[in-house]
């Protein structure tokens, strides 16, 4: 632990003391309140402990002195011969997190103003506009700033919410590494999470709390993740901290799940609770219990033994059901069996199940580290995975996000390379192409871009063709600007040079069909073995006519098996945008209300339900902005399973900006809301929507719209313009 200019300075004065000196003789040298001096002399406390010295020595009537220990000689003298290192400056942003955390973590019933400006070298008016900001973010998660005259501030609201808020935003400020330092009583480098952390464990015995987690892992027979190891210390200290202070609200008992009493993670929540009651003196509820069998229960680990769902058998057995359903839905997608494998698959997936249940429940939100190297690496994976957890909702009384799914399928990745490596790995594709190789570069690029595959090689068309008949040339699949006429058109797939909505959606479908039914090497392979074979009983008068047929054959058996039907029909952009689902020049104050009128008149209409908007607001609490999407616009969205009961999209434009901060974006001017009810049938109208976006002088001219037919009319431009770009890239 580092310590701030105030304490440095207080550290000076007691050095130099010989006797007891008073908090009021010490604030009128420093100029500070007597509540700013107690609180840097807690700090001192804290850092002498650290430092395995003797506490500061406390007598009423007298004040304070530093006991003069040679140890304490030694360790002070080179820190008080310059306070240079000691003394930093918070910016802005940082000043808002310490003030955040401070005021949720609670130490202190209330804080004044002065105090924390005190605390941060900073004036009065500095901090009154850094809390400005930190009352807005509050109200965003659903807490209320309370300021009382002559008192100070604290924060309002509910206590669960209160605790989740500070959780998430600890996650965000203190990386596992500065915490494991801050353990082991090492320096920090980062000062906003050194500041955070002395607040936190500032009357609370560190080594305690960082024993707490291992009890439960033996009471639970298993090991927390380094995460879930270090969120638990922070929920524990928390809890604890601010039911020291006074300032723990009542956390009710969750209505929605009778057994969590039942779980094991509850018995060990309250041996855990029971011991902190005993050191601290402070009462713990069945409320807080609980929650914290919440945390055990969202907790990412790995558990010896069998996976049990507390000792409720019949969830248990209903887990044993889902978990089996799971597994043969990806058989099923993949036309595969895990055969011997599948037992430890199953008990490992099931003991992953658990905790995703609970995190489902509770709408405790997850990320995955390696996300986008699995929509990068794995897109095929996550769709059939998506599909194959669907049985898991009626367990979670909710829909899968695509983090919970990224972490399914990881255990399917791993299965599958085991079982079956050639379907996981990134198929090959060589491109076709005539003439013009810089065109066959272009098309080479998007496939790399657009889909999870491989590029090996671009080649002239008529070498594609000789170099696949002589068993030249392996690959899984044939992407060509060009007729290939010594192959059967199922062979291979001929695109624009510049994709088209066609060109993608027919790709798509091909390498489905052929991941369903084989390779192109492997189908011209079998083609081969049949000519042989017939070839032994006579029918060698055309043989280039019998592979050609062969070949056909296969390809459209495989095409058969394939459940995508990219080819139907689906809805346009201005199909779905009916004009009772569009409202203009709409006055909010906030972001939260602009979600609420977003979804309105879908709600009016009977497209969602009124959860909706709340599974909105939910998801942007838990992952932030992100459907914010191009400038000035929100595409507000929820899963199907949220509310939708009709397919639809929505327009709102707002009278004046309103910010969800992003950092790209913001302000939203216009807002589409979507009300979708699978994973396809809305894709052509949001491909064209996005494809819009993406130019400035139509997104500019939304942000203009002033009747409902102009908007439509608008739509309607931009689909003739499309078309014709579309006609024009066709040319070549």
């Amino acid at each position: 632990m580092e310590l701030n200019h105030t304490c440095l300075e207080l550290l000076k004065i007691l050095y130099d003391q010989q006797e007891y000196i008073s908090i009021s003789t010490l604030a009128s040298r420093l100029a500070k309140t007597e509540r700013s001096v107690r609180y840097s002399l807690d700090l001192i406390d804290e850092f002498l402990k650290r430092k395995k010295l003797p506490f500061l020595s406390r007598k009423f009537g007298s004040g304070i002195y530093l006991e003069h220990t040679p140890e304490t000689e030694a360790t002070l003298h080179g820190l008080l011969a310059t306070a240079t290192p000691y003394q930093y400056k918070f910016s802005t942003e940082e000043r808002e997190k310490y003030l955040e955390l401070c005021l949720l973590v609670g130490r202190s019933q209330y804080i004044p103003v002065a105090e924390f400006a005190e605390r941060l070298t900073v004036s009065y008016s500095t901090i009154t506009a850094d809390l400005d900001v930190v009352e807005k973010w509050l109200l965003e998660n659903g807490l209320t700033l309370v300021k009382k005259s002559r008192m100070g501030l604290y924060v309002q609201g509910d206590e669960t919410q209160i605790l989740k808020t500070c959780l998430k935003r600890l996650g965000e400020n203190i990386t596992l590494a500065e915490y494991d330092r801050y353990l082991c009583k090492k320096s920090l480098d980062n000062k906003i999470a050194l500041s955070i952390l002395n607040e936190l464990f500032a009357s609370l015995d560190i080594d305690f709390f960082r024993d707490l987690p291992k009890q439960a892992e033996s009471v639970l027979n298993c090991i927390f993740s380094d995460e879930s190891f270090g969120n638990l210390i922070f929920f524990l200290a928390l809890v604890t901290q601010r039911h020291i202070s006074g300032m723990a609200g009542s956390v009710p008992v969750p209505p929605t799940d009778d057994t969590l009493t039942l779980t094991n993670e509850y018995d060990a929540a309250s041996m855990l609770l029971e011991q902190i009651s005993k050191k601290y003196a402070v009462p713990f509820s069945t409320g807080d219990c609980c929650c914290l069998a919440t945390q055990f229960l969202c907790s990412k680990s790995i558990v010896n033994g069998q996976s049990k769902l507390g000792r409720d058998p019949i969830r248990s057995k209903r887990l044993d059901r889902v978990t089996e359903e799971i597994i043969s839905n990806v058989e099923r997608l993949y036309h595969i069996d895990f055969g011997g494998a599948r037992a430890d698959l199953a008990e490992h997936l099931k003991a992953h199940l658990i905790p995703t249940i609970y995190r489902i429940r509770y709408h405790k939100a997850i990320v995955n580290p390696v996300y986008d190297e699995l929509v990068a690496k794995h897109s095929q994976l996550l769709r059939y995975t998506a599909e194959a957890v669907k049985p898991l909702e009626e367990c979670c009384d909710g829909p899968i996000s695509d983090q919970e799914v990224s972490y399914i399928a990881l255990y399917f990745l791993a299965a599958i390379n085991q079982q079956h490596p050639q379907i996981v790995r990134r198929p090959q594709v060589i491109v076709a192409c005539g003439s013009g190789y810089g065109t066959a570069q272009v098309v080479a690029s998007q496939m790399s871009r657009l889909f999870d595959v491989d590029v090996v090689a671009v080649l002239p068309g008529p070498d594609v063709s000789d170099l696949m008949e002589k068993k030249s040339l392996q690959c899984d699949y044939i992407i060509s600007t060009v007729d290939l006429p010594r192959l059967p058109d199922g062979f291979y797939i001929k695109v624009n040079p510049i994709f088209t909505q066609k060109d993608y959606k027919n790709i798509l479908q091909f390498i489905d069909a052929r991941q369903a039914g084989g390779s192109a090497s492997r189908y011209l392979e079998t083609a081969n073995n049949l000519v042989e074979i017939a070839a032994k009983y006579g029918a060698n008068s055309n043989i280039d006519q019998l592979k050609y047929e062969f070949l056909t054959a296969l390809i459209h058996s495989s095409d058969s098996r394939s459940s995508l039907n990219v080819q139907a029909q689906t809805p346009s952009l201005k199909e779905l945008l009916h004009p009772n689902l569009i409202r203009l020049d709409v006055s909010c104050q906030g972001w939260k209300e602009v979600v609420s009128a977003s979804t309105a008149a879908l709600e009016k209409f009977g497209y969602v339900t009124e959860h909706y908007k709340e599974a909105i607001t939910r998801n942007i609490l838990d992952f932030g902005p992100g459907m914010v999407m191009f400038p000035g616009t929100l595409i507000s969205h929820a899963s199907p399973a949220d509310g939708c009961k009709k397919l639809g999209f929505g327009f709102m434009s707002l009278r004046h900006p309103v910010s969800f901060g992003s950092k790209l974006y913001d302000p939203v001017q216009i807002v589409f809301t979507l009300s979708v009810l699978d994973s396809s049938t809305h894709m052509e109208a949001l491909m064209q929507l996005f494809r819009m976006l993406s130019e400035q002088s139509f997104r500019e001219q939304l942000f203009n719209v002033k009747t409902k037919d102009n908007l439509l009319r608008i739509i309607q431009n931009f689909s003739a313009h499309q078309r014709k770009d579309i006609s024009a890239d066709s040319i070549y």
